[in-house]
């Protein structure tokens, strides 16, 4: 299905292998280079332990010299002779023989291999067996060197201050080794007339411990002495074309590396503390890779080795491996919706991993809706549980359990929950009024829940823009005790829920009843003692235990209305708000007052107020808008404080407007009209044309601005007044209706009587007796 392409499993594997295959490759290769750092470092530590072997031999034979040289140079026969040189006789000749037997004592060691004394002044020589004259020394160990009499003479006749030097340079090339040459006495300076001491170290001894160390590497020794002058190498003449420059001002011991006729060699050396000599080995660098090169043959055939059969293990294991994955992915293809192609380019691990987390989501996204549906379920459930909507023979008891519903007992009450305010809890850019309504429900329901399961059980629901709580009582719980309990409840969800979360809301409390059936009953109660809320106000509890059942009517008189209207015209606020205030306290004084007739006084006021407004001219269409407004809180369960607040806003807003128009000119017109009128009503000739006369107005323009202030026609207006008073006259019994006809200006009973309907609705007889 994925092959073997760059993305797969077994390419993957592959390279895994590779790269495990590469650490022993890696291994091995450190090791093979640090095994030849091994081997260099060995060599040069072998190297630099003969060395030190061979500096400390040259340093005896230095030593050694040096005290040989002291002893002969303080013999007193040696001194003798060199004070008597010039003039030869028995007594010279008898301490040339006592010092040759003393010469002899002297050579005892093998570091010496030959000495002698030059003495100038009676030109001959001896040496530590025999004397002879300057021609025959010459002539016998000299002549075949190829230096001449004269210059070997003239060589020993200078200063020497005890320095060795190169036997080899001074004999022409014929003996090899090093001399040591010191001017006698020593005391004296080697001042004109004096002696020289020649010594010759023994070659074969000095050549045998420089054999030491060739014996062990295929190198060359060199000795030099504290100016870097070479004295002795194990190779005839100068070291081709190489020198030990790199030497110059170095310490100790070491290694250095250099180039000797084109060829890398390597300078071990070391210097002697005792008499600053260098000891130097010279040792090509191919002589360090000969020894490491089978190593690294025999490291670089283990590397094929183990690449080529790693290789061949990685291919066939990786075929084996995948068999099985191979199957698992061609199964869950089978089964799987989503099948093996993909947008990008995947693995089959990541194929399967895709596969699985496809799988996960949809059964999260299922479980997420099967809960979702639950709650919405339970939530229907509780609902028609609250409301009576279950049928007959629902198993209930079998049902609740699959919601997560276990009942303690039979005893149930339902709290309702009445949200008032909220906003304090949500910043002020939050607009979602469904999402923020939803997530104050959310913590209010948690929040009851839990305070409920404390001691009962309880389950909350929404229900028709409230919520539910239904509570199920433990075995034994007394109705008293479970009516406290609900209030305490109710109480400390208000004040935690209210201090912690700013979110208001009112309650109601049903009383205890003994049945799931009778369920119904108690959700009635709490939506019962919840219309109580207009009454006792927002933030409260309300017990349905406590609501005393009242009668239906309520008080407000026409007088008050009236009294009312006409605050309002003369635009006295204060006049108007004391009016409204005692009409609704009048009736919250009642003890028998129901919140049905509350309501209703709420629209009777309501529509008072509309009345009253429209007589002071108020705008219509914000008449119409203040009017809707004030409606639909009381359908909405507003409370009467709110409503009074809002009413008494209105009052203010109208008065004032009454009160602006008075102190205009045409307002004082219109109230010298209608005192013209209450004064001369009763006058069967008053009309339009005796009002204008008196005024100076033409008829026409008075009634125009007579209805433009007033909102009545004047003629309306006189013949609404004549109605006003006649309903006064009629409250007294012994007053006929003819004559209060008469009294208030009509001009015929029938005329009386058939505006008196048009304006009360009733005759004036019936409305007499209705009053009575």
């Amino acid at each position: 299905m994925f092959g073997w392409r760059a993305g797969g499993v077994r390419s993957r594997w592959l390279r895994s292998y590779a790269i495990v295959l590469l650490i022993p490759i890696v291994m091995m290769a450190a090791t093979y280079v640090q095994t030849r750092r091994v081997i260099e470092a060995e060599i040069n530590r072998a190297n630099s332990a003969l060395l030190s072997q061979l500096q400390r031999e040259i340093d005896s034979y230095i030593d050694y010299t040096y005290r040989l040289a002291e002893i002969i140079s303080i013999n007193p026969k040696v001194e003798a002779l060199i004070s008597r040189q010039k003039e030869v006789g028995w007594e010279e000749r008898l301490f040339m023989k006592q010092a040759l037997a003393d010469f002899k004592f002297y050579i005892a060691m093998r570091n010496v291999d030959h000495f002698y004394i030059y003495f100038s002044g009676g030109d001959f020589v001896l040496t530590q067996g025999s004397y002879y004259t300057t021609d025959m020394y010459y002539d016998l160990y000299l002549a075949s060197s190829g230096i001449s009499l004269d210059e070997w003479r003239n060589r020993l006749l200078g200063t020497h201050r005890g320095l060795f030097s190169s036997l080899e340079e001074f004999s022409g090339g014929q003996k090899k080794g090093i001399m040591y040459t010191q001017s006698l006495p020593i005391q004296q300076n080697s001042i004109s007339g004096s002696a020289t001491l020649v010594i010759e170290l023994n070659q074969e001894q000095l050549m045998t411990s420089i054999r030491n160390i060739q014996t062990y590497n295929q190198g060359n020794v060199y000795i030099l002495d504290a100016d870097s002058q070479l004295l002795a190498s194990s190779e005839a003449g100068q070291p081709g074309n190489g020198s030990f420059a790199q030497l110059d001002g170095r310490k100790g011991s070491g290694t250095v590396a250099d180039k000797w006729n084109g060829e890398p060699v390597i300078l071990s050396y070391i210097e002697s503390e005792q008499f600053n000599w260098k000891y130097v080995y010279v040792l090509p660098e191919r002589i360090y890779s000969e020894k490491a090169q089978y190593v690294r043959n025999m490291t670089v055939l283990t590397l094929a080795i183990a690449a080529v059969a790693g290789s061949v293990m990685a291919i066939l294991f990786a075929k084996k491996n995948y068999h099985p994955l191979r199957q698992l992915v061609n199964n869950v293809a089978k089964r799987s919706r989503q099948g093996t192609h993909s947008t990008r380019p995947i693995n089959e691990y990541d194929y399967l991993e895709e596969t699985i987390e496809t799988a996960l989501d949809h059964n999260n996204l299922m479980n997420r809706t099967i809960e979702k549906q639950k709650k919405t379920l339970r939530s229907n459930l509780l609902v028609r549980l609250l409301k009576g909507r279950l049928e007959n023979g629902f198993p209930l008891s079998e049902v609740l359990p699959e919601y997560g519903i276990v009942l303690h007992s039979d005893d149930f009450a339902v709290l309702l929950f009445y949200l008032e305010d909220y906003s304090g809890f949500f910043r002020q850019d939050e607009q979602d009024e469904e999402k923020k309504r939803d997530l104050v429900q959310l913590i209010i329901t948690n929040i009851v829940e839990e305070l409920a399961g404390q001691e009962h059980r309880g389950w909350m629901t929404e229900v028709d823009d409230m919520l539910a709580c239904i509570i199920n009582f433990r075995p034994g719980t007394t109705p008293e005790k479970a009516i406290d309990d609900m209030k305490k409840l109710a109480e400390e969800a208000q004040r935690f829920i209210g201090n912690r979360f700013h979110i208001l809301f009112t309650v109601s409390v049903s009383s205890f009843h003994r049945s799931a059936a009778k369920m119904p009953a108690a959700y009635q109660e709490a939506l019962q003692a919840m219309e109580y809320r207009m009454l006792l106000g927002n933030q409260t509890i309300i017990c349905h235990d406590r609501i005393v059942h009242q009668e239906l009517s309520y008080i407000y008189s026409m007088e008050r209305e009236q009294q009312m209207i006409n605050y309002v015209n003369t635009g006295d606020f204060a006049g108007a708000r004391q009016t409204l205030d005692d009409i609704i306290n009048a009736n919250l004084a009642q003890e028998h007052i129901s919140v049905d007739m509350i309501r209703c006084l709420m629209f009777d006021i309501t529509s008072t107020m509309m009345k009253a407004a429209m007589e002071a001219d108020q705008e219509r269409t914000e008449l119409y808008k203040e009017n809707l407004e004030a409606v639909r809180e009381l359908m909405n369960g507003s409370t009467v404080s709110a409503m009074k607040e809002r009413m008494t806003l209105f009052l203010r807003k109208v008065c004032a407007r009454a009160e602006e128009r008075k102190k205009s000119g045409k307002f004082r017109l219109q109230e010298s009209v209608q005192a013209y009128i209450s004064e001369n009503y009763r006058d069967h000739n008053l009309t339009i044309n005796t009002i204008s006369e008196h005024f100076g107005f033409h008829p026409s323009y008075l009634s125009r601005y007579f209805k433009e202030q007033s909102g009545d026609n004047l003629t309306e207006y006189i013949n609404r007044y004549r109605v006003e008073q006649a309903k006064a006259l009629l409250a007294q019994e012994h007053v006929l209706i003819k004559d209060i006809s008469d009294m208030t200006g009509f001009y015929s009973i029938s005329t009386f009587i058939r505006l008196f309907k048009k304006y009360e609705g009733i005759t004036p007889s019936a409305y007499r007796e209705s009053s009575r």
